[in-house]
């Protein structure tokens, strides 16, 4: 049973990262690290951090300021160019593992040249992965009409080639396609578990919003991936229930 935590439970909280990871690992075994805010994994002194752990490690790239779906050459470019940064840092941390939000469209005229410039990032980064060895991953994002690959676009899925999808159930479960996800599960190395109550992007603990995950809980036990729960400024006690839930589930 592969179960971990992001490290965004502490996010722009005043927890360490050595807290974080010390609180983490007398709970799980796999842990996914941020690029953001306190617990910033590219910094140096971060990095070392996560060697005095007995922990392994996954990677999620920036949330802001990249956009690989820009069709803005330079800063499609620069994104890139950003995501061999974090990878240096990955293969730091021994992590095989990396999230990939795949970029945002402002303006539905734009959309088209925006799902160009996606595909050939996608392209590049099939060689980028090979370079460095590890594992580059999209994730499925929520509801919000700036962003791309909400659905399971036969346009994107085609050209993933190499590369996979980190399937996020809450944001899934705003579009309203789960199932969809789950029919290409085999383009799934990567699972993110929060629940919401169908409205907006909460990353509740499982239990605390609308999501029957039962209604899946097969399907998750067949993929046999990380099930990386992913809360945001929640408790210790909303993520002992998160976990134990989770538990349940995958028995």
């Amino acid at each position: 049973m592969k179960i971990g935590v992001s490290t965004s439970l502490f996010l722009d909280t005043d927890k360490t990262l050595s807290k974080a990871l010390e609180i983490l690992e007398e709970k799980v075994k796999y842990v996914e690290l941020g690029c953001d805010g306190n617990l910033n994994i590219m910094l140096k002194e971060n990095v070392e951090i996560t060697q005095s752990y007995n922990l392994k490690y996954t990677l999620h790239c920036p949330i802001s300021d990249l956009n690989l779906s820009s069709y803005r050459e330079r800063i499609r470019k620069v994104s890139l160019d950003f995501i061999k940064d974090v990878l240096e840092s990955a293969t730091k941390v021994n992590a095989k593992l990396l999230v990939l939000h795949p970029g945002y469209c402002v303006f539905k005229y734009d959309y088209e040249k925006s799902l160009s410039s996606l595909i050939k990032s996608l392209k590049e980064l099939n060689n980028i992965q090979e370079e460095f060895g590890v594992q580059i991953t999209i994730e499925n994002m929520p509801s919000y009409d700036m962003f791309m690959f909400r659905n399971p676009d036969k346009e994107i899925i085609e050209n993933l080639d190499e590369l996979k999808i980190t399937f996020d159930i809450g944001h899934s479960f705003l579009n309203n396609n789960i199932q969809d996800f789950l029919k290409i599960s085999d383009k799934i190395a990567h699972i993110h578990i929060h629940d919401n109550n169908g409205g907006f992007d909460e990353h509740l603990p499982i239990g605390k919003g609308k999501i029957n995950f039962n209604n899946f809980n097969k399907d998750l036990k067949n993929i046999n991936v990380i099930k990386m729960i992913e809360l945001q400024n929640k408790s210790i006690g909303d993520l002992d229930l998160c976990i134990n839930n989770l538990k349940n589930l995958l028995r």
